[in-house]
């Protein structure tokens, strides 16, 4: 028995229930198709669809810019009757949410709280500034039906006519993002179409002008021929023989022109092949002296001070207390907010910045680690700050599978010396601008030569990648050369 009166109570209340506001009726008006609406969804409704007809929501007939609508006042009484009822039915069981035990009865709904307030405590929302705009309605029992099947923490509050049914906040930011990319695009093919139609009028324009050109071009001609066939019969031999002496003088003119190019081509040759000459030369020098320069230390360099910078530092690095020492971490230490700290990739940088002169640095580093010279203004935040992903640092990578390559600005290039040595060298020359990987110790290899424009302090920066190597590396040595007449 009770669930074929709990059955007919719903029946009772689909027939009851307006198909725009899915509510129970209000003052319910007819329309000629038969179904009936609120006479409040009915004003909105017309005044929504002012330049389209006025279609019923239910059958979906045409009534045209003027419809004729009387009050059903069978439907009404009926709706009110309901409506009366089932508003007693759920004051007696809506209790306020805000009391314990659920024992003191609601006399107000917060739709935009969600909760039921008692008479004590609805008082909050209704003098309190904070509590402006909390829409407060009868007592409702069925609050969680009124959820969003896809958004659930929120209420449905807004009729959508398209799809005609209620929908929440963000369904309704949804529906108007897509209105507006709707009206963008509509906007943007009128103004292309705009565009398009004006630049094919302006090529029409201009090929209209150019067989106007043409057709001058061609009178011009025609009359140009028919001048020089009236001055055929004019030539006598004086003619001819000026003729012939003006092709002579062009002919020497032409073969002075071709041997003076050859001439200018060959000196162009000799000039570029003693830049290679002297070019070839300067980097033997250089290397000679680069192989001189660990022989003899104390003679011509001068030791400086190189550590790392432990506010660059990212948290999956330790760096040593004193500073040389940089250790691969497992698990992201707990360090300081710093603008200067890399975040995305595990780096550091070297606190000592150089912006002049050559500096000679030796690492020691152990398994898949990245050494790099890099601009102190180099990214820190992002994922581009990452060595020799960007313009601002070049460096020498080392692979956990023994593998050995440069990048710089995500140019890539693959070395095929293979590592005898922990030891890296990094020589950096702000005259030549070159930065120049080697290989340290007793016997130094070069293993690759950058030329770029050092227009910034130059750090040395340090990667190291997979903890479960042991990834570390330590500062050897730093010298700065001194300056020698060549």
């Amino acid at each position: 028995m009770a669930d074929t009166a709990a059955n007919e109570k719903m029946q009772l209340q689909q027939l009851l229930t307006c198909p725009v506001c899915r509510d129970i009726f209000k003052d319910p008006r007819q329309l000629p198709c038969g179904h009936s609406l609120c006479l409040e969804c009915v004003e909105k409704m017309v005044d929504h669809t002012s330049e389209v007809p006025f279609r019923c929501p239910d059958c979906r007939e045409d009534f045209g810019p003027v419809i004729g609508i009387q009050k059903n006042y069978t439907l009404s009484g009926i709706a009110e009757e309901y409506r009366s009822r089932n508003t007693e039915e759920q004051e007696k069981t809506v209790y306020c949410d805000c009391c314990p035990g659920n024992t003191t009865l609601a006399v107000k709904t917060c739709l935009k709280c969600e909760v039921s307030l008692c008479q004590t405590h609805v008082k909050s929302h209704q003098e309190l500034p904070v509590y402006t705009g909390h829409p407060l309605v009868q007592p409702l029992s069925d609050l969680h039906e009124r959820k969003c099947p896809q958004h659930e923490d929120e209420v449905l509050r807004f009729y959508c006519r398209i799809s005609r049914k209620y929908i929440c906040n963000l369904c309704s930011l949804k529906t108007k993002q897509k209105d507006l990319a709707t009206q963008t695009c509509s906007v943007m093919k009128r103004q292309l179409t705009e565009y398009l139609d004006g630049q094919l009028k302006m090529l029409q324009e201009k090929v209209s002008e150019s067989t106007t050109s043409v057709k001058h071009l061609k009178d011009e001609i025609q009359r140009e021929r028919k001048r020089m066939n009236s001055l055929d019969s004019c030539f006598n031999s004086v003619t001819v023989v000026l003729l012939c002496l003006w092709f002579i003088v062009l002919y020497y003119a032409y073969s002075y022109s071709v041997e003076n190019q050859k001439l200018t081509d060959k000196w162009e040759d000799q000039e570029k092949h003693v830049q290679r000459m002297n070019s070839k030369l300067a980097d033997m020098k250089l290397d000679n002296d680069y192989s001189c320069r660990w022989q003899t230390p104390v003679e011509s360099h001068d030791e400086e001070s190189l550590m790392l910078d432990v506010d660059t530092a990212s948290p999956l690095l330790q760096v040593s207390d004193d500073g040389l020492t940089v250790l691969r971490l497992k698990k992201k230490a707990e360090l300081p907010n710093s603008r200067q700290r890399f975040t995305q990739v595990p780096q550091v940088l070297s606190t000592q910045c150089f912006s002049s002169g050559t500096h000679i640095w030796e690492v020691e580093a152990n398994g898949y680690w990245e050494i790099a010279v890099a601009f102190k203004t180099i990214p820190r935040l992002i994922k581009e700050s990452s060595f020799g992903h960007n313009a601002k640092s070049w460096s020498l990578t080392h692979t956990d599978k023994g593998d050995l390559y440069t990048l710089h600005n995500r140019q890539k290039t693959a070395l095929a010396e293979t590592l005898k040595t922990s030891r890296i060298t990094v020589t950096v020359n702000f005259i030549r601008g070159t930065i120049v990987f080697s290989t340290g110790g007793s016997q130094v290899t070069k293993l690759h030569e950058f030329s770029a424009q050092l227009t910034e302090p130059l750090c040395l920066g340090i990667g190291l990648y997979r903890a479960d190597l042991s990834s570390s590396a330590t500062i050897l040595k730093a010298f700065r050369v001194k300056d020698t007449p060549v």
